[in-house]
């Protein structure tokens, strides 16, 4: 910006003496430096307006670009497309959540159901499930259905796997140690090193075991020939199928 020095004579002076042409010059140029200032006043203030005018501009011109964005948004929300996808897609959800919902009805209910099944399994047949046993014992209704449904599957499939076979094991009953023949899930045998033989079957709570002398030899039979120790053969055994 210009700065301009003006310099005023003392009017007695200008009044006293003729025009001087140096004096018009000086008026003049008086004039003119007014003139400039008001201009430049003039000017800055059109510049704020403008500026302020500019300004209001871009707000409202931001303005038009959210309401713009909102309505496109709307727009694609209530598209039929849009819709149809939004229907399948709820539409599933709330299939997958029936379904949940009922799985985790029906493992509530079998849990304690295979839990009071599992009593009647053999000793073997229960080492093989603990896994799946302690998963069941500690699950409650508000957990997942998922792991408790694996668990009462698994021990289902085992239980029939023991079933279909024979299984001989060593155990303690009546504090001695005795040899046991498993005819799956239906009937056992033992007997030991002594005299003492006798015929298990499962029970509500647990397996019995009841005595019976008269089968020793048939079952020392039976083991040796397991072991291989004489040839095949047959042996009769007593069998109780409730």
């Amino acid at each position: 910006m210009l700065r301009y020095l003006i310099i005023l004579l003392p009017l007695s002076t200008l009044l006293a003496e003729e025009p001087d042409p140096a004096i018009h010059e000086l008026r003049e140029t008086i004039s003119k430096i007014t003139d400039t200032q008001s201009l430049e006043s003039k000017e800055k203030l059109d510049w704020e307006a403008r500026k302020n005018e500019i300004s209001a501009l871009l707000e409202l011109h931001q303005r038009e670009l959210t309401l713009i964005s909102e309505e496109l948004e709307k727009a694609g929300s209530s598209a039929p497309s849009h819709e149809e996808e939004t229907a399948k897609l709820e539409s599933e959800i709330n299939e997958l959540k029936e379904i949940r919902k009922l799985t985790s009805e029906a493992v509530a209910r079998n849990v304690p159901r295979t839990l009071s099944l599992t009593k009647r399994f053999p000793s073997p047949l229960i080492t093989e499930i603990e896994p799946e046993l302690a998963t069941l014992n500690d699950w409650k209704p508000s957990d997942e259905p998922r792991d408790a449904l694996r668990s009462i599957l698994t021990i289902l499939a085992k239980a029939e796997q023991f079933n279909r076979r024979f299984t001989r094991t060593t155990e303690v009953i009546d504090n001695r140690e005795v040899h046991i023949l498993y005819l799956g899930l239906a009937q056992a045998f033992y007997t030991d090193r002594k005299e003492k033989s006798g015929i298990g079957l499962p029970g509500k709570d647990a397996w019995s075991w009841e005595s019976d002398p008269e089968i020793r030899s048939a079952l020392v039979t039976a083991f040796e020939t397991i072991d291989k120790k004489r040839p095949p053969t047959m042996v009769t055994l007593p069998l109780q199928i409730k």
